[in-house]
């Protein structure tokens, strides 16, 4: 660390999100950047609720290592390393995005956490900003961030992208991966950490090929991972802070239970359909604004007829991105034993 000049950012606010695109939901994200602006790397990954879990200090240091290698290749090292700042994002700071319009929090910080433009509404504001004027929400907004074992790939959190497993069936493995392999670049561009696969996996086209260099041995190998259409979705993004918005906004309820085998067996329902239960309610205020007309105990079984949302991830998903704002959803829920039909309107 005596070798870098080590900045702290502690808001977002001003924050140029053409060139610091990093998980915002991180407990902590770190770029390794020349002073040219030129990005190395990045360090950080979380994949739900356990914020440490992908963390780690030799992790981090080999990070590091990989960066000042990058730095001391000079020009040389420089190939490879355009493709880190992605495409320009549709607002180039969080404060200008429409969403965020009016916010007390968004202005320069204070010192207080009300006046503070937090990292995740970068990814929060995008989302809302998009829905706000009827635009496609795209995939990478809701399932944002994915870990590598989307695809297949656990990786060590004390390696350099190293790959400590490959699940059976999966994308990696039916590209080639293999347990032990280092990946070395990932669509050209060298890869330092877990969190920057992440953001090669965030940014990627699908359906469509990633291309990879691994290290395996003593020899580099190509390998070819296709990305499906849908291969995001099976992810579970309800830790995220977004989905308290879009459940407070849209559904105005607390987080929903997925009924377990007892409870489908007793309710006629098959594994693989919807059979969520609504368990509570926010404080009123949210569900003033949601004038939701479901009740604790209702199991939520369809959404305009389709009961193959299974899980509170894609029903929040389906009215987020399917049903825009003044447009109606109708649930089918079972209440005391029969079925009712609830109609509710997405005011946001």
């Amino acid at each position: 660390m005596e070798r870098f000049v080590t900045v702290r950012v502690v808001q977002a606010w001003g924050l140029d999100l053409a060139r610091f695109q990093f998980d915002g939901e991180l407990t902590i994200a770190v770029m390794f950047l020349d002073a040219d602006g030129t990005v190395y790397g990045r360090y950080g990954s979380r994949g739900g609720k356990e914020a440490e879990r992908w963390l780690s200090v030799p992790g981090l240091a080999k990070a590091m290592e990989g960066a000042l290698e990058l730095h001391a290749l000079g020009a040389e090292g420089r190939k490879g390393l355009s493709g880190k700042v992605g495409k320009a994002p549709p607002w180039r700071t969080p404060e200008a995005m429409p969403a965020w319009e009016g916010r007390p929090n968004v202005a320069p910080a204070d010192g207080s956490r009300g006046r503070c433009v937090h990292c995740h509404q970068a990814n929060d504001g995008e989302a809302w900003s998009l829905r706000m004027a009827r635009k496609k929400v795209p995939d990478r907004l809701v399932w944002a961030w994915p870990m590598p074992d989307a695809v297949g790939l656990a990786l060590d959190p004390d390696e350099r992208a190293t790959v400590r497993a490959v699940a059976t069936g999966s994308a990696a493995e039916k590209a080639g991966f293999r347990a032990g392999d280092r990946i070395l670049a990932m669509e050209g561009q060298r890869v330092l950490s877990i969190a920057d696969v992440q953001w090669v996996l965030h940014t990627a086209d699908a359906p469509g090929p990633v291309e990879a260099e691994v290290l395996r041995g003593e020899a580099t190998e190509k390998i070819t991972l296709a990305l499906a259409a849908d291969w995001r979705r099976g992810g579970d993004w309800t830790w995220r802070v977004l989905v308290w918005s879009v459940r407070h906004r849209l559904l105005g309820t607390e987080p929903l239970v997925v009924a377990d085998a007892a409870e489908r067996k007793a309710l006629d329902i098959a594994d693989g359909r919807m059979a969520l239960r609504v368990k509570g309610f926010p404080p009123d205020w949210v569900k003033e604004k949601a004038k939701s007309d479901l009740e604790a105990g209702d199991v939520i079984v369809e959404v305009d007829g389709r009961s193959d949302l299974g899980t509170e991830s894609l029903l929040l998903a389906y009215l987020f991105r399917e049903v825009p704002p003044g447009g109606k959803a109708t649930l089918t829920v079972l209440r005391n034993g029969k079925r009712e039909t609830v109609p509710i309107k997405m005011r946001w």
